[in-house]
């Protein structure tokens, strides 16, 4: 049983949000979702309670607050698809700041006591050693990073006017089956299913810390059951602790289907602005709370092309 027996969890039908809602409801606790289905997933059937809402809707989320009385919110809700936030940036913004301000509203006016805080590995400068919560600096290269740094002092202004906990995830690159968001494993995919030799990329050389679903899911959970009061914030990096290239990545995935292939660099494809690294420290998580991931990069990339993780 998870410390708090009545959570709700905003995008609870989303690729993250589904995982966190399964575990929490296996584990006996009562899950409430708002989803607004924009990702096209469905609701978790274990959900003892699904709205169909808006996060910006603030009578619909007050409500299911008012209605569920949950101790505890897990916020995952957002846009986080890169492109989308580029291209929609007004939206976006909208979404990932107005929509969390409530949520945090609805949290305060409902008295619930704890809030973890989807945030990202985006919100770091860019940095050759891992990426750490104490002692890397904070910077915004793009519109997403934007939107995420904002929400973290939201949810810290939050827990200074009531005296609520909140947690922070910065979580890195998310790998998994059933993601409803173009990236890039899912491309490498495509490509080599329709018996490409040669797979088109954009940057190859650029490292990243990818973590699996549902070791993300785990450790949102872990956060959630931290209730230590002397901390009223605290921020945790949620990542592997591991980087591999976009080339290597590709020629990984190609092993794994026992196909060998070339990886061409277009320059259509390619990020004007992209980081070389985003290499991520676990130390805290793990050392505070416990938090190991389970799953290798190997291990998780066998998952998703068997279509089993």
């Amino acid at each position: 049983m998870t410390a708090h027996e009545k959570v709700l969890v905003t995008g609870g039908a989303g690729f993250i949000g589904s995982r966190v809602v399964r575990m929490l409801s296996d584990r006996g606790a009562a899950v409430a979702v708002i989803d607004n289905l924009a990702s096209g997933l469905a609701m978790p059937k274990v959900a003892a309670r699904a709205v169909v809402a808006d996060i910006r809707n603030a009578e619909r989320v007050e409500a299911v607050c008012r209605a569920f009385k949950p101790t505890a919110i897990v916020h995952l809700a957002a846009v986080h698809h890169i492109p989308t936030c580029e291209e929609l940036r007004a939206h976006s913004l909208d979404v990932n700041i107005v929509g969390t301000e409530t949520v945090l509203k609805a949290a305060e006016r409902s008295g619930v006591g704890k809030v973890v805080l989807a945030s990202s590995g985006a919100v770091y400068a860019w940095d050759d050693a891992p990426l750490d919560e104490e002692a890397t600096q904070i910077a915004v290269a793009d519109n997403y990073s934007l939107a995420k740094v904002a929400n973290e002092h939201q949810a810290k202004l939050w827990s200074a006017r009531c005296g609520g906990i909140a947690r922070i995830g910065r979580i890195f690159n998310t790998i998994g089956t059933g993601d409803p968001n173009a990236h890039l494993i899912p491309d490498i995919l495509d490509q080599i299913s329709r018996n490409q030799a040669e797979v088109s990329l954009g940057n190859l050389t650029p490292k990243r810390d990818y973590v699996y679903v549902d070791d993300v899911a785990t450790a949102l959970i872990a956060l959630l059951d931290d209730e230590r009061s002397a901390a009223r914030v605290d921020v945790f990096n949620i990542c592997s602790g591991t980087e591999i290239s976009v080339d290597g990545l590709a020629q990984e995935i190609a092993l794994l289907l026992g196909r060998s292939i070339r990886v061409k660099s277009v320059a259509a494809r390619a990020r004007q602005v992209d980081r070389p690294r985003q290499l991520g420290s676990n130390r805290k998580l793990a050392s505070t709370l416990g938090w190991k991931p389970a799953w290798t990069l190997r291990a998780s990339l066998q998952a998703i092309v068997a279509g089993t993780g």
